[in-house]
């Protein structure tokens, strides 16, 4: 028979092991002790350990369990099954192994039936015999600490693993929270870089021009043959430049996308690619109009931009479409080439091709969108960007 402190104890044992709490109302300070112990003894058996530390437990409950067969089997001592032959359990239970708990409890039984078997007088056997009773239980309360054991290791395996997705998804809405404010900054440096061409550069250089102008209108006619293709010459140029400052500052903030939003730069920007690059692009707009978040737009019109420039330097395209789909919460971008396409599975196509994906995933993700690719070769490509603002 199981002796009356083991089974008084195990209430108290078994909740400690697994980092459970028994509350005794009206004596505050052994809960606490318990309370303490209990956190102590969870986070030790809790933890995920390191590889040595599993090898050292494993080694330690095969060891105990041979050093407790021998020892059971020598000296036939009754052996107290909650406090040492379940000690190579509860390694094994620190371990995480189920299969290792199993294998253990399997051999304990065996060697508590083998031994008393050695032991036992021939003819002596009988189904009430105290001894063999005795070893009934223990095998029993093997069983049940085994049973309870491999439920923790379950709940824990669980747990370990919903704390690692918890993690996981921790780190990406961090990394996505990053990713937003490097975009907003990214945009403001741009609009001060902007604003700071139109101040300083842009007012000057308008008045270098009314200052030449007032120079060739006040030339005496002996000079004005001489010098005004002179002046005539500067002045293109400081138009010329004029223009270049003002393309500068539209790529790097569009007065446009902040006064009319999103499908007025989109087509702005067709455009103004089409003229550059000679590939026909054009921009088609689904649904009712909208104005999203300036977050947002900045990043659906870089993206646009991104993925326009590796039309142009990857795709050989004769035209491409933008397409502006919009609906009481869905926006969706899609750009399409009808050029030699790409087998989206590859690593990277090109060097800068793969950075342009990479820069578009990562604005994707800065503000809660999904990215996704649709190319084959020669069947061209599609970058559809869907933002679903109720997500």
């Amino acid at each position: 028979m199981i002796p009356r402190r083991v089974l008084s104890s195990i209430p108290y044992t078994f909740p400690t092991l697994f980092g459970l709490e028994f509350i005794e109302h009206g004596n505050p300070r052994l809960d606490r002790r318990r309370r303490n112990g209990n956190t102590a003894i969870h986070s030790a058996f809790s933890g995920p350990g390191s590889g040595n530390t599993r090898i050292v437990l494993r080694a330690a409950a095969l060891a105990g369990t041979l050093a407790l067969a021998v020892t059971d089997f020598a000296t036939w001592i009754e052996l107290d099954v909650a406090t040492i032959f379940g000690l190579p359990l509860v390694l094994a239970g620190a371990t995480r192994s189920r299969s290792l708990l199993w294998v253990l409890t399997a051999c304990l039984i065996a060697t508590t039936f083998a031994a008393y078997a050695v032991q036992i007088r021939p003819g002596a056997f009988a189904l009430d015999e105290p001894f063999f009773v005795n070893r009934l239980l223990n095998a029993v309360s093997l069983l049940l600490l085994a049973g309870l054991l491999h439920v923790w290791m379950r709940s824990a395996a669980t747990n370990d693993a919903q704390a690692r997705l918890i993690s996981e998804q921790n780190d990406k809405l961090q990394a996505a929270r990053v990713s937003r404010r490097m975009i907003e900054v990214q945009e403001a440096e741009r609009r001060e870089v902007a604003n700071h061409l139109h101040d300083l550069v842009g007012q000057k250089l308008t008045a270098i021009s009314i200052n030449l102008n007032i120079l060739k209108g006040e030339l005496p006619p002996d000079l004005a043959t001489r010098i005004g293709l002179r002046l005539d010459d500067s002045l293109k140029l400081v138009e010329e430049t004029t223009e270049s400052i003002r393309d500068v500052m539209a790529e790097l903030r569009p007065a446009v996308l902040d006064d009319f939003g999103l499908a007025a730069v989109l087509r702005w920007y067709a455009d103004q690619f089409t003229q550059r690059t000679g590939v026909a692009t054009s921009l088609v707009e689904l649904g009712p109009a909208r104005r999203l978040s300036p977050t947002a737009e900045h990043a659906l019109f870089r993206m646009a931009q991104n993925a326009l420039a590796n039309v142009a330097k990857h795709a050989r395209a004769d035209t491409a479409i933008v397409t502006l789909r919009t609906d009481s919460r869905v926006t969706c971008l899609t750009i399409a080439d009808d050029g030699q396409g790409f087998d989206p599975a590859a690593a990277q196509p090109a060097m800068d091709h793969g950075w342009g994906l990479m820069i578009m995933r990562e604005r994707a993700a800065a503000i809660g969108a999904k990215l996704g690719i649709e190319s084959a070769p020669g069947h061209g490509t599609s970058v559809v960007i869907t933002l679903d603002e109720a997500a």
